[in-house]
């Protein structure tokens, strides 16, 4: 059986490039128009939360078998597209929140 808390929290880290798109946008913004630098965090964290709640679900909900970088042929394709599907109506459903 594996170790399947190291892998987790090997994989924590996996969503460090959101992070940083984070901080270079605001950073942008924060120069630009300072007014509109809460709205740019709230929509951003917003986002940001989405996708990596959108990508934890996935991970969580299917077993390491059924991950698409280990699959092989048509399986990874729709893999990829479970993966991308769950990850967009997590981004959707946490935009819709107030």
């Amino acid at each position: 059986m594996k170790n399947y808390l190291s892998l987790y929290l090997k994989d924590l880290g996996r969503a460090w490039p959101l992070l940083l798109v984070f901080a270079i946008t605001f950073a942008v913004v924060l120069t630009l128009n300072p007014a509109k630098a809460g709205l740019a965090i709230w929509g951003l964290s917003k986002l940001a939360l989405g996708a990596y709640v959108g990508y934890w679900a996935d991970r969580l909900t299917f077993r390491p078998e059924d991950r698409p970088h280990v699959l092989q042929g048509v399986e990874r394709g729709t893999a990829w597209k479970r993966r991308a599907w769950i990850v967009s109506a997590s981004i959707v459903a946490v935009a819709l929140l107030p």
